[in-house]
This record gives structure tokens, C-alpha cells and sequence, in this order.
């Protein structure tokens, strides 16, 4: 047998052995023991993907006919899970995250009419064990407890989904479905945006989603089991089966779909076909770091003259050119749609275009984090940039609305990378005060973690005097001494934050923030504003809004 059906074949004998594990585990220790061995076997699984991504696939169209059924079904629950992490290109450690997540659940057993995922979540608390996976377990099942989705952890409603789906790709009684028609079924009967939303993303691997590894009968009543595409028509290469021995041919032949019935799946013994399966690959895409946004910025490369070339070399990162469309929209007085490059670029002007360029490659790498908290964070970024355009019409040389947006966007970046709001629901309350916004706050004062990324970000950017503020905005000023223009920026956008924590994370800050606006409003020469007429003014702005429904990201 080759290498990769061993694998597969070792990795479903291990669940049942990670199932007496977590029934026997009484203690932190045993529990984390038992976490741990979850790990181990999510590793190896990820592994075997990464080998055969179709050999993956094939294990959602048959069912190995020497497993329980509990295991099959966490098996499933894991590849849709597995596949997809991939089609939204999560970081590893989100990947991780909720593959261990949904093995423990799925090597649970359950009692009664409650979810393995809360059963195992309860135990898991009452040994104050498991981190964040206690935490995506708990959110499972949401509508179950009466929860919103913006009330759990953000992955907890795709790991629930991809539990349901693996049930019901293997369920205890009765045939299998086919997952075409499973998901069909889904498409029809629900009426959640999110999971519509989910299920049409995962038909991106069809038809190999539906073919990799099913059964097919031809005219002449003999079978076939399908293992990929045939590369150079729309056939497929498949190995005859002979059911009644559970044998297959060494060798695959070409066969037209058309001419063949795709039957429901089937039982089989894993044999060598596991490694005949396969699919295009589908290209990887890279999170890109701050060296690499800084390495690879096409900011250089821009002409400052030449309206041809800089149209020229936008069109080559879509992606980009798409974001400055939609700043140009935002940006122009009559807020009306721009859809042509050319006139985007010009409405800008030569001296913005390169802030406006710039925003627009910012706003893609935040974006390419991948962070479950995008939309979150997203919104305080754009209050930020709000606070800093109100804020910067009295500086001696007022801010442009470029300049506020790239400013915020640079000062906002390091949130991205924030270990710890990752894993916070939206609706966390500490002491009636929003947790998100409290560990944004605790965050900014890192000189090493934040200012430092922020200040090396506006210096790539060309803004030498605002990269000298952001590492300033929170040091102490000496009583006695003239302001330096560093200093004032800093403090400046130290007031911009705090106003933006005063609306965005209402009631936090507002005590802070009036301190703050009574200091800001003599050194920066500010009009005299109650802190109320500031927040009113803020709050003109469109398009502000606090984002309460979790994504599945």
C-alpha cells in the first residue's frame, strides 16, 4: 500500500484512541495531554493534505468501510474545515486553531441532546484548561444557546457548520448523501446569509469536490472509480472496481463523465487508489509581512508625471487599483461612483497620488492578514482617520484626506498583528467597558510592538515628521520647553485616539479625552469644543458604524 493511503489509514486509527483519551481525562493534565494529541494528529492530517490535496478531498465521497461511523464523520468534519481554511488563505495558527478544535469535538461523545463541542467546552472550563479552543468551542452552536453570531468567538460558527455537515455526511442510520446534494439541500432550506455565504465559497473546488473518489457505473453495468481530470479533454481518469471483491485495476483509464452514472458514496476499503487522485493545484497566496509590504511596494515604481505609466503600472495589481477606485469614490465632493482608472488617478491630483497610492496598497496588506477581527478593526481605523481629518484642519499645514487615511491606516497596523484580539468575541464586556477596546488601548502604549511598526511604516511612506510623533504621541512632555513639531503631531494623533476610543468604544475614554482636549486645545491652538461638539462633528462622517455580525472571514 503506498505511503499516502498508510497515512490516511494511521490517522483515522488514531481518532478512536484521541476519543478514550478525552473520555478518561479527569485533570488539567490529562486534558492538556489529550490537547496535545489532537495537535499531533491535526499535524499529520495537514500533512497528508498538503501531499494530495485531492486524496483529502476523496475522503468526503466514500466511506471507509472498516470505521466506526463517529470517525468517518470527524474525518469529514476536519477536510471541509480544512478546505475551507485554504480558500480564504488563513494564517497557520487560525488553521491550527480550529483544526484541533473540531477533532476534539468531533472524539467527544456526546450525551444526551447537548453538542459534543459544549460538553467538552464545560469540562474544559471547570479545569480552567484550553485557551482560546475553549473559547471557539463554547461559541458553537449559537442558535442552540440563543446567541448571536457577533456574540461568539468569529470562527465558532464555521467550525459548527463544518460539525453539521460532517454528520450529515455520515449519519448513523441510512445511506450517506452525496455532498452535492447535501449542499444543495442547504442552498434551498436556509436563508443565513453567512452559511449561503460559506457553502458557495466551498463549490470553488467543484467538480473535484464532487468527483475525487466516487463510485460511477457505466452502460455495461461495469464500475469506476473516479480519481481526477483527464488534463487534456473533459473526461476523467478512473480505475475499474470490482465491488464484490473490493478490487481495483493497477491501472486508471480515460472515461467521459457523461457516459457514467455517479453513484451515492460508497464503502471501501483504503487501498493504493488514494495516491491515483488528484487536482490542479490551486496557487498559494503569501501573508505578507511589514519587510515584505516595505520590500515590495509599488510606491517607487510610481511615475510622478506621467499619467500613461502610473495607469500602466496600477493595472498590473488589480487588487490595488480596485482600492483606489473605491478611495476616489469616498474622496470626490459629489460622492459619485469612479470606475475609470484614468479618472481616479486624476481626480486625485499629482501631489495626492502617491498618498492615495499608498493608502490603497495599506488597506490590501491589512487585508491579506486575513485577521478575524477585519471588520472590527476595519471600522476603528476609519473612525481614527475621521478623528485625524477633523482634528488636522487646525494644524498650520492642514491635513488632505489622503493624508489623514494613510496616517490612520499606518497607526492602525500594528492591531492587525495583535495576538490577543483575535481572540475575543465582539461583544466581550469587562467592567461594562468593551474588551476589544481596552487590550487596542493597552496595545498602542507598546513602544516596540506598535509605535515602532507604525513610526518605520510612515517613514516608508515618506512621512518623516509624522513617523517621529507616533513614537513620541504617549512620552512626557518637559514642562518649561518649546513644543517640537514631533511632539505636537504626537500629541495630535494621541487626541485623535482618544477621541475615536470615545465614540467607537462609547462609554470608554471619556474622561481621558476630556483631560486630553483640555492639554491639545492650547498647545495645538484647537477651538474652544466641549468634548460632546467634537464627538457630535465626528460623528457627521458616513459610513461610520460599529460592526456587531461576525464574519466568517
Amino acid at each position: 500500500m503506498p505511503d499516502q493511503s498508510i497515512n490516511w489509514l494511521r490517522s483515522y486509527q488514531q481518532l478512536p484512541l484521541l476519543s478514550q483519551a478525552l473520555a478518561q481525562a479527569t485533570t488539567p493534565e490529562t486534558l492538556q495531554s489529550a490537547i496535545q494529541q489532537a495537535r499531533e494528529l491535526h499535524i499529520q492530517l495537514q500533512q497528508s493534505s498538503e501531499i494530495n490535496l485531492a486524496a483529502a478531498m476523496a475522503q468526503l465521497s466514500y466511506i471507509p468501510s472498516e470505521e466506526p461511523a463517529a470517525v468517518n464523520r470527524t474525518m469529514k468534519s476536519w477536510v471541509l474545515l480544512m478546505l475551507w481554511t485554504r480558500l480564504k488563505h488563513w494564517p497557520k495558527a487560525r488553521r491550527d486553531l480550529v483544526g484541533v478544535a473540531v477533532l476534539l469535538a468531533g472524539c467527544t461523545t456526546a450525551h444526551n441532546k447537548i453538542p459534543a463541542a459544549l460538553l467538552l467546552a464545560k469540562k474544559l472550563k471547570e479545569h480552567k484548561c484550553g485557551g482560546i479552543i475553549t473559547t471557539v468551542l463554547a461559541g458553537t452552536f449559537h442558535r442552540l444557546q440563543k446567541r448571536l453570531p457577533w456574540q461568539v468567538h468569529h470562527d465558532s460558527p464555521l467550525l459548527t457548520l463544518a460539525i453539521e455537515l460532517g454528520y450529515q455526511l455520515q449519519p448513523d442510520k441510512g445511506s450517506a448523501p452525496a455532498l452535492e446534494v447535501l449542499l444543495a439541500r442547504w442552498i434551498n432550506g436556509s436563508n443565513d446569509e453567512l452559511v449561503l455565504t460559506e457553502i458557495s465559497q466551498l463549490m470553488h473546488y467543484a467538480p473535484a469536490l464532487y468527483l475525487c473518489g466516487r463510485v460511477a457505473r457505466d452502460e455495461q453495468d461495469n464500475f469506476w472509480l473516479l480519481c481526477h481530470a483527464d488534463n487534456h479533454s473533459e473526461a476523467y481518469q478512473a480505475l475499474q472496481y470490482w465491488p464484490e471483491q473490493q478490487r481495483l485495476a493497477e491501472h486508471p483509464t480515460k472515461r467521459n463523465v457523461d457516459e457514467l452514472k455517479i453513484l451515492p458514496p460508497a464503502k471501501l476499503i483504503q487501498q493504493h487508489w488514494l495516491a491515483k487522485v488528484s487536482m490542479p493545484k490551486r496557487p498559494e497566496v503569501t501573508i505578507l509581512t511589514p519587510n515584505g509590504l516595505m520590500q515590495q511596494s509599488i510606491l517607487s515604481s510610481l511615475s510622478h508625471s506621467d499619467l500613461n505609466a502610473q495607469v500602466s503600472l496600477l493595472e498590473k495589481h488589480p487588487a490595488i487599483a480596485q482600492l483606489l477606485l473605491e478611495n476616489a469614490s469616498a474622496s470626490n465632493r459629489q460622492k459619485v461612483a469612479v470606475n475609470n482608472l484614468r479618472h481616479a488617478l486624476a481626480s486625485f491630483g499629482q501631489a495626492q497620488l502617491p498618498l492615495a497610492v499608498a493608502r490603497a496598497e495599506m488597506q490590501f496588506y491589512l487585508q491579506c492578514q486575513r485577521s478575524n477581527q477585519h471588520a472590527w478593526l476595519w471600522q476603528l481605523q476609519q473612525a481614527l482617520y475621521h478623528s485625524l481629518f477633523v482634528l488636522g484642519q487646525y494644524l498650520a499645514q492642514p491635513l488632505s484626506q489622503q493624508q489623514a487615511g494613510l496616517i490612520a491606516s499606518c497607526a492602525s497596523a500594528p492591531l492587525w498583528h495583535h495576538p490577543s484580539l483575535q481572540a475575543v468575541p465582539v461583544s466581550r464586556l469587562v467592567q461594562q467597558q468593551h474588551l476589544l477596546g481596552q487590550l487596542v488601548q493597552k496595545y498602542l502604549l507598546e513602544p516596540v510592538k506598535s509605535q515602532r511598526l507604525t513610526a518605520a511604516l510612515l517613514h516608508h511612506y515618506q512621512l518623516e515628521n509624522w513617523a517621529d510623533g507616533a513614537m513620541c504621541q504617549y512620552t512626557q512632555h518637559i514642562e518649561g520647553m518649546p513644543w517640537t513639531l514631533a511632539e505636537q503631531q504626537g500629541l495630535l494623533l494621541r487626541l485623535a485616539w482618544q477621541l475615536t476610543f470615545s465614540v467607537f468604544c462609547y462609554p470608554m475614554a471619556q474622561q481621558s479625552t476630556q483631560h486630553l482636549l483640555q492639554q491639545a486645545t492650547a498647545t495645538l491652538s484647537l477651538p474652544l469644543k466641549s468634548l460632546k461638539e467634537w464627538q457630535q462633528q465626528l460623528l457627521q462622517h458616513d459610513g461610520l458604524y460599529y460592526p456587531l455580525n461576525s464574519e466568517f472571514a
